[in-house]
């Protein structure tokens, strides 16, 4: 993972985003794409400004406020010592992360509650791991950092999303403690938890497969209850296997998962 592309934004999420692309860095030597995305368009919502004042005055505070952001960070990135740049964009966040992934080997952001937004990281990570060329590693704001060196437990069910996401790891699983493939009630597929696991294998690494009943739960709760069990540090699932709409309407694992994350997630669609 030599190339992070890295969300910037000034909310409660920013410092674990932070916390988690420096350590991806120091592990991998990684160089990080910060990107700043500032909406203007939205804040020129007509001749006459927004509450009355004037949307040349509204675009210069905005201005100052996301200065005032790239000198915070940057002054971080500058004492971390690592290799990073910085890109500055307007427009949609989602969009433009997805646009700059191309050239990315994973994208840092958020999941979990931010400020008195709660569907607002779902929405943006949900978007962006849809539309992304590279996995997106999502972090809970509470979170200070990830453990690259400890037990993974991936999530499979032989899905093309699964698979992406499980492509996508390869070099954190390298570093893993230990691998666990946890399959739920396994449906019949041309690629079970034993094909991934000697995929696994031609790769160097050992993974151990976990088969489970869901006993009367959801597959949410039983990935919940495996990532305590195995002491897992980190989380690789395929996103989205069912449409967005069906997620929110039913609900869904993707879902759970980016809303209240146990632990950073690496998410593939």
């Amino acid at each position: 993972m030599k190339t992070i592309l890295l969300h910037i934004e000034d909310d409660a999420g920013q410092e674990a985003r932070l916390q988690a692309a420096f350590d991806l860095a120091r592990m991998f030597g990684s160089h990080i794409n910060c990107l700043q995305v500032t909406p203007f368009a939205a804040y020129a919502l007509g001749d006459n400004g927004i509450s009355g004042f004037p949307v040349t005055a509204i675009i210069d505070a905005v201005e100052d406020q996301r200065r005032a952001a790239r000198e915070k960070v940057e002054a971080r990135l500058k004492a971390e010592g690592v290799q990073w740049d910085w890109m500055a964009r307007d427009g949609d966040a989602a969009e433009r992360l997805a646009e700059a992934s191309r050239l990315a080997d994973v994208v840092v952001m958020s999941a979990g509650q931010i400020g008195n937004s709660p569907g607002m990281a779902l929405a943006m990570t949900g978007d962006v791991t849809i539309e992304a060329a590279a996995p997106v590693l999502a972090v809970g704001p509470d979170m200070r950092g990830i453990d690259v060196t400890g037990p993974v437990l991936v999530a499979w069910d032989g899905s093309r999303e699964a698979a992406a996401a499980l492509r996508g790891s390869v070099s954190l699983l390298h570093k893993a403690a230990a691998v666990h493939i946890l399959t739920v009630e396994e449906k019949p597929s041309d690629f079970r938890a034993t094909d991934a696991a000697r995929w696994l294998a031609r790769h160097g690494i050992e993974a151990e497969i976990i088969e489970r009943g869901d006993g009367g739960q959801s597959i949410d709760a039983v990935i919940r209850e495996e990532l305590m069990r195995v002491g897992a540090t980190m989380l690789v699932q395929g996103a989205y296997g069912h449409s967005r709409l069906r997620q929110r309407l039913f609900g869904g694992v993707t879902r759970s998962l980016i809303s209240e994350p146990p632990v950073p997630l690496l998410l593939a669609h």
